[in-house]
């Protein structure tokens, strides 16, 4: 689904991100069968004991026509908790360019990888974590798996969405172009039963009424589809209309005769889709319009579309955004009638694109400012005086605040570490999309005199979650800034309280301020001062009662300062309405470990339940360590769990390896209720595995700077290959050959030497480069070779080099970027080290290890999941460093040790490791006889 005049590469995040279009099956590179991946299993992983972690659901037609709930390990943990809220407004208009009819569908890359990503949340703080609901209708859940044309949401961003009021429409990616496998897909798809049913359209409706989503979007790029296929796929798009709520989204693609035949459009070659049927019923309610529209092509589909009755906003003229993000030239004055306001809506393809150009993931909310808000950051100043125009420029902003209690902790669903109460719970860095707060509504529309201050999310200082809102600046003297943050519909009696907890230590004056007019006019604001604060939170209660029988139309902040500060800085941390105190909640019932996982002696993780609770916010995990100190684990709104969290040290343990757990209620004050407890028994000692005492040595190409690139787009730029993190990389569309050079600060001698390619960020395997070369710079200033690869087929190379090499500045040189007609360099990241020890090889479980200690010297071990060439040793202990046995794999499966003496009739434990060819062995392991 990309413009068919450009050959653009997947952005930033792997599988997922792959156009539809580009592959057998979805994402370019998601390299799938029509079919799904050949098995029925819903989570491979879990199903194989590996791990406990949920995946978002996918499907191939077999597969969804096979599922149900009881036959799905995740279903439980992969249902939205937040129901969709259905009473979404459109406040008073902020922007006279904006048109209130015109709208806007998001289709954004939500996970890295939809076969490999946490359905639940994660340990990332580099996530795309999406807030900028008030100015989308709806949200498409773009994303290609290897497990068939189905891609169901997440239930993180469904919650996130619903509680803004926005539907969220699973995708279903029929494969782009001649595939006799996706025609026979097609045609099981909408195979249609006698007594006129069609048994697909009713899986489609259970699944999505079961996980709590709102719709599909269908992309349907499959070539040599008949006009008879095409009139029965329209009718069956109809049969889900008719039988539930269910929204329909479609992608300009397929016409009315069945061909693909792009229109960017809606035309009489492809309005079979927006026609009703006798009954009135039409089959989709979104048009998602091919990129390539002009001014004729526009008025056609306002002509069209009033043709039938529908309303030109059902259209969607398609914004691609993949490789350059809000760089990308766009004609938008093609949109515009007579008055400037868009004709028709928009849609946005991978605005998530914003996360490449974002030096981190803080960084990232201000890239989506300028996307979403436009350059000058202000809503209301959104014009088009720059190449880029800003969302807000175009469409008017929506809320859901009309009820009480309305609380926000500005928290935007990641962060560097998460705070309760404004104490840190937990130093882990998160992302949680389904406890993401209603944030405000404009990014930042401040009425001011004099200087301006600047607002932003800070994520070193938080309430509750991981963020909270930073007002800072150098001000003149008798500057006042009044930041309008929430548009509300608030009915006001004489018991509503406003409840502002902040940071005030720098003695400007502060107050809220509340809209009691529909218009936001400044006459009709009242202000209500807020004493100054010490260095830590501040408390405030406001007492609206005196106001009572008006409405409250918006909120905001307002500091105005008599005295010039040259460095000012405040912090909001939670804003509370509120008619009475909401009751303290009871512990939850039934709390138990469903499952369990030892990963180490000192890291777990596991899945939780208990019986859910009335008028309940959300809960918050514990672990007690045996300190007495808790450790919060995570938060979700559902009453199903699971955390890949849990550990413990050699000092924390308790002596009876157990450790308690707690599930602890809170309510919509945010006020925390009585913890339900269970006990988790770790069943071995902390001497069971072993601690890593010889790690690598760091990667000198962190960070490093980039100091030349052959090329690069704007959204996956080069300095990506060297952030950490296989959710980015460098890309260069286009592009066979290439180079980029970097400097990492300081002469440094390298020994090893790591690139990751296409297909370790979870693209197809024919992306990874072929043919590349490691160069140094000498003392001359002359580029020479480290190392040359030729005829690579990894998906990552990880080498010792010949010879160490010392230099300050480095250059990858790719010579062949990979044999995929999709031609792109992508590397998702450049690493070297000064030690010349490669990655330990990971050890296999100890639930796959068994041992019996039988009379005279008869001890058996045996170990599954060996791979083929892979080294097993057994040890007597933790420490000892002769081997009791060795053993190479000559196939992959179970490997068998007989006749082992053991050293004692007793009980006791025997260690063992793994170590596969070109990397060191593993730590040791343990399993008890």
């Amino acid at each position: 689904m990309v413009n068919k005049g450009e050959n653009l590469d997947s952005p930033a995040v792997s599988a997922s991100t792959a156009c539809m279009l580009h592959s057998s099956m979805g994402a370019s590179g998601a390299s799938a069968e029509v079919n799904g991946d050949g098995t029925d299993m819903v989570n491979e992983k879990y199903a194989e004991h590996l791990s406990l972690k949920p995946l978002a659901p996918a499907f191939s037609v077999e597969t969804l026509l096979k599922w149900s709930p009881d036959n799905d390990p995740d279903a439980e943990l992969n249902r939205a908790s937040v129901p969709l809220n259905k009473n979404r407004f459109k406040g008073s208009l902020v922007n006279p360019l904006a048109n209130p009819k015109a709208g806007i569908t998001s289709a954004g890359i939500t996970n890295w990888n939809h076969d490999e990503a946490s359905s639940v949340g994660g340990k990332d703080f580099n996530i795309y974590a999406f807030d900028n609901w008030q100015l989308i209708d709806s949200y498409i859940y773009w994303a290609g798996t290897k497990k068939g044309i189905f891609a169901i949401p997440s239930p993180d961003i469904v919650d996130a969405a619903h509680r803004n009021g926005v539907p969220v429409y699973a995708t279903i990616g029929f494969p782009w172009g001649r595939s006799a496998a996706g025609l026979v897909e097609i045609e099981k798809f909408i195979k249609q039963d006698a007594d006129g049913s069609f048994p697909v359209a009713d899986k489609m409706i259970e699944a999505a009424e079961y996980f709590g989503f709102d719709g599909y979007f269908y992309n349907q790029e499959t070539f040599g589809v008949n006009e008879e296929t095409a009139i029965v796929m329209n009718e069956m798009m109809r049969y889900i209309k008719r039988n539930s709520n269910l929204q329909i989204s479609w992608y300009d693609a397929q016409d009315n005769t069945g061909a693909v035949n792009y229109q960017d459009a809606v035309t009489a070659e492809n309005d079979l889709y927006v026609k009703p049927a006798d009954d009135g019923v039409y089959a989709v309610d979104e048009v998602f319009l091919n990129y390539n529209w002009t001014t004729s092509k526009i008025n056609t589909t306002v002509e069209t579309m009033n043709g039938h009755k529908r309303s030109p906003f059902d259209a969607y003229a398609g914004f691609e955004l993949q490789a350059n993000s809000y760089n990308t030239k766009i004609d938008t004055d093609v949109l515009l009638d007579e008055n400037k306001q868009a004709k028709v809506s928009i849609a946005l393809y991978t605005p998530n694109s914003t996360m490449g150009l974002a030096i981190d993931p803080a960084d990232f909310h201000e890239k989506e400012k300028t996307l979403w808000t436009g350059p000058q950051g202000d809503p209301t100043l959104a014009d088009d005086s720059a190449d880029w125009k800003g969302m807000a420029r175009f469409v008017t902003d929506a809320s859901v605040i009309e009820e009480k209690p309305f609380t926000t902790n500005f928290n935007s669903g990641h962060g560097k570490q998460y705070f309760v109460n404004g104490k840190t719970a937990s130093e882990l860095e998160w992302n949680n999309r389904s406890i993401q707060d209603v944030m405000p509504t404009w990014r930042w529309w401040t009425r001011h005199e004099g200087s301006r201050i600047k607002v932003s999310y800070d994520f070193d200082k938080a309430y509750n979650g991981g963020t909270s809102l930073k007002f800072n600046g150098a001000l003149d003297a008798g500057s006042v800034n009044d930041t309008m943050l929430y548009s509300t519909k608030l009915a006001v009696t004489d018991s509503t309280k406003v409840r502002v907890v902040y940071q005030n230590p720098t003695g400007a004056d502060v107050s809220l301020g509340v809209a009691y007019g529909e218009d936001y006019a400044q006459d009709k604001m009242n202000y209500y001062s807020l004493r100054t604060s010490g260095d830590g939170w501040e408390t405030a209660i406001v007492d609206l009662g005196k106001d009572a029988g008006n409405t409250a139309y918006a909120l905001s902040f307002k500091v105005s300062n008599a005295e010039k500060l040259d460095n000012y800085s405040i912090h909001l941390g939670q804003l509370s309405v509120y008619d009475a105190k909401a009751p303290v909640l009871t512990k939850p019932a039934d709390a138990e470990i469903l499952k369990k996982m030892a990963k180490t002696a000192f890291e777990a993780e596991a899945r939780l339940s208990w019986s859910g609770k009335e008028n309940v916010l959300y809960y918050e995990v514990y672990q007690e360590n045996a300190d007495g100190a808790d450790t919060l684990l995570g938060v979700t709104p559902n009453n199903y769990f699971y955390t890949p969290n849990i550990t413990r040290t050699v000092e924390n343990a308790s002596n009876d390896n157990m450790t308690t757990l707690k599930v602890v209620p809170v309510n919509r004050d945010y006020v925390r209720g009585e913890a339900a407890e269970v006990t988790l028994d770790w069943g071995m000692g902390t001497d069971a595995t072993e601690i890593e005492q010889d790690p690598t040595s760091p990667n000198v190409a962190l960070h490093a700077k980039v100091t030349d690139v052959s090329a690069e787009n704007d959204a996956e730029p080069a300095v990506k290959a060297l952030d950490g993190t296989v959710i980015s990389k460098w890309c260069a569309i286009n592009a066979k050959t290439g180079y980029m050079t970097i400097d990492i600060g300081e002469k440094k001698t390298i020994r090893r030497w790591r690139v990751e390619h296409a297909e370790y960020g979870g693209e197809a395997s024919d992306m990874n480069t072929v043919d590349f070369e490691l160069l140094y710079k000498n003392d001359n200033g002359e580029w020479v070779s480290a190392k040359r690869i030729t005829d690579n087929t990894k998906a990552v190379t990880d080498i010792v080099l010949d010879q160490p090499v010392t230099a300050r500045e480095f250059k990858l040189q790719i010579y062949n970027s990979g044999t995929s007609p999709w031609g792109a360099i992508r590397i998702y990241e450049w690493q070297m080290f000064e030690n010349a020890a490669l990655s330990r090889t990971e050890n296999i479980m100890m639930h796959f290890v068994t041992a019996v200690n039988n009379m005279g010297a008869q001890g058996q071990v045996t170990i599954d999941r060996v791979k083929k060439g892979q080294t097993v040793r057994l040890y007597k202990s933790l420490d000892v460093k002769d081997v009791l046995a060795e053993m190479t794999a000559e196939k992959d499966g179970a490997i068998t040790f007989d006749r082992l003496d053991f050293g004692s009739p007793e009980a006791g434990r025997i260690y063992y490791t793994v170590q596969t060819m070109d990397e060191r062995e593993s730590l040791r392991f343990s399993v008890p006889y």
